[in-house]
């Protein structure tokens, strides 16, 4: 591709033959706040080839698919491995710019796809995403992760839109996953290195700022991988909320087995190893070979 990008305080200094996606101001705010939101960044095309994605996985359900809440409610129904499964998440993830994007913000000069992450809440489907961060998830070390975000459908408060505690990714604590859809901690966590249980934030606003990132179709959220977040069940009668979010690995990130690490990979390497050594499972995604 030409770039030659390199790292400074601001993110990527993109060459003179790459275009810069993402703004100074943007990225200042990522790194103080832990989230921004970036408005029209998908055209109607990109959202229309994920329409048709989102209802070849549906179709077809993967090993790591589960669907949560009560019996017999709608569904909060999540789905990962998707780009080596369904051509129009394959053809999104190497072809839209989010893994740039991503790499401007991080400041990296590679950039690895740890996972992808489908998220569906049906009208009416009472789970919560109870505040929680990613990173205690994820087989990896390091810090530069990020998560984009986005969903096909409208997201408010009451449908799902996310909310995140402003600046979380800067306390230096790392805390007690919890079950989806259950604010119960996931039992097998058991690392010295976790915090018992995140902070009451909803009932202590003063303690805890936050901020709800509402969000139409083509708008993505990015959000650190130790920025606690949230977002209630879908109250709708009549709009699904469908959702994806793509974690990407920058410089730092390297493979750490873990073996309470909820999502199982058919393939591990040892600790320090890049994660696209694993290409069929973590490609790498920026920069791409001309």
């Amino acid at each position: 591709m030409g770039q030659n990008p390199s790292k400074g305080k601001m993110g990527v200094r993109m060459s003179e033959t790459l275009e810069r996606l993402v703004g100074d101001e943007d990225i200042e705010a990522f790194h103080k706040d832990g989230a921004i939101r970036l408005r029209g960044v998908l055209s109607q095309d990109w959202l229309d080839l994920l329409d048709e994605g989102f209802e070849q996985a549906v179709a077809s359900p993967g090993e790591f698919s589960k669907s949560y809440g009560p019996d017999g409610a709608p569904r909060y129904y999540t789905d990962h491995r998707l780009f080596n499964r369904f051509e129009p998440f394959k053809k999104f993830l190497f072809d839209s710019p989010l893994s740039q994007i991503a790499a401007e913000i991080l400041g990296a000069t590679r950039i690895d796809l740890y996972d992808e992450h489908l998220l569906i809440k049906e009208p009416g489907a009472p789970a919560p995403t109870y505040w929680h961060h990613d990173m205690p998830y994820f087989s990896i070390d390091g810090y530069d992760l990020a998560s984009i975000w986005f969903a096909l459908d409208p997201t408010r408060e009451d449908t799902g839109a996310l909310k995140f505690a402003k600046g979380s990714h800067k306390w230096g604590k790392l805390y007690q996953p919890v079950k989806i859809g259950e604010n119960k901690p996931v039992d097998s966590f058991n690392r010295d290195n976790l915090i018992a249980t995140v902070p009451d934030i909803d009932n202590n606003p003063e303690d805890y700022p936050t901020v709800l990132l509402e969000t139409d179709p083509g708008d993505i959220l990015v959000f650190h991988g130790l920025t606690l977040h949230s977002s209630s069940g879908n109250a709708s009668t009549d709009t699904t909320r469908r959702a994806l979010s793509l974690r990407f690995a920058g410089d730092d990130i390297l493979w750490k087995n873990r073996s309470d690490a909820p999502l199982i990979f058919e393939r591990t390497l040892d600790d320090g190893e890049p994660l696209s050594r694993i290409s069929d499972e973590c490609p790498q995604v920026w920069p791409q070979a001309s």
